[in-house]
Order: structure tokens, then sequence, then C-alpha cells
């Protein structure tokens, strides 16, 4: 059964595909810093597809949708010429730290956490991919090591690890991993 996209329901569909897009921009691409950029070059693409076209019509819109990723990546990759670097770009997440009234407090966790991402970025683009999957997309561990295709008892490994490391590179105000 084919399905109808229109520029009409293209939020709908944004909606609907997102996360599985996301998913899959961070498992493939060769710079988690890369992925914003990618993931909303692909939906402008699909709007200007549907603007063009007016309507589409296709079996699977979310395999439409990872096609055009698919193009977006290569086209991203190719003009860039990037190769696997990883992460030359400070961290620039915002944390949204509810219930903590203490500025003081707030700026001192905030620290803490570009800290222990920059320590993250600096291991091996798997361990990276893994730490961004389970605590940003908040995704099972299961579900991660399907998508990366590992075992899930390596998923944990790395998890586990880098966890240890980066306690101790914290403990005590430890600047190691700045």
């Amino acid at each position: 059964m084919s399905t109808q996209i229109t520029i009409e329901n293209f939020e709908e569909i944004y909606n609907k595909t997102y996360y599985r897009t996301l998913k899959y921009i961070i498992c493939k691409c060769n710079k988690l810093d890369d992925a914003n950029d990618i993931l909303q070059d692909t939906y402008v693409e699909l709007y200007k597809n549907l603007k063009k076209k007016q309507n589409i019509e296709i079996e699977k819109v979310d395999e439409y949708i990872i096609g055009i990723c698919k193009n977006i990546m290569k086209k991203y990759y190719k003009e860039k010429k990037q190769k696997m670097l990883l992460f030359e770009q400070d961290f620039k997440e915002d944390i949204d730290i509810k219930d903590i009234n203490d500025l003081e407090e707030k700026i001192i966790t905030k620290q803490n956490a570009q800290r222990a991402w920059k320590y993250i970025k600096t291991k091996n683009i798997i361990i990276v991919k893994v730490f961004y999957l389970y605590y940003f997309m908040e995704m099972k561990i299961s579900e991660i090591a399907n998508s990366l295709e590992l075992k899930e008892s390596n998923v944990k490994n790395y998890i586990y690890r880098t966890l240890r490391e980066l306690n101790e590179k914290m403990k005590g105000g430890n600047n190691n991993a700045q």
C-alpha cells in the first residue's frame, strides 16, 4: 500500500520519522557534530521535493527519507572532504538543570558536564556514539547494540568502562579531563 505525502502533511511526516532518521544519522555519520546539519538538510530536501512535485506517492515514507539522508550524507562529506575526524569543536549543548536555584551550583554542574563530554569525545567513535545514543537519545542497550551491529555485552562494557575512567578523571577536581 502506497502513501501519499504532501506539503500539508510535512509536519506529520517529520514528527513520525524524526527519531528513526536521527538514529540513522548518529550511527552512520563520521562526526556527531555533523548530525544536526545532516538532519536539517535531509528535511529541507524533502520539503523542496514536496514543493516541486506537490505530492509524492511512495511505498514506505521512512525508507524514502533515509534514501534522501544517504544522499545528503554523501554530498555533505564529499563537499567538506572530511575524514574520520572526531569533534573539533567544543561541546556547546545547553544543559537544562531543573530545581536548582543556586547559580553557582548550576555553573559548576554545567562545567563538569562539559568536562565529561570533552573527555568522552577523545574516545573511539564507537564509544562516543554509544554514549550519545544511550544518554541523549535514551535508547536501550539492546537497541544500541542492534543499531551499531555490536553485542550487548560490548555496549555495556563501553558504557561502564568509560564511566569508571571518567569517574577517576573527575574525582577531586582532577583537570585531566579538560
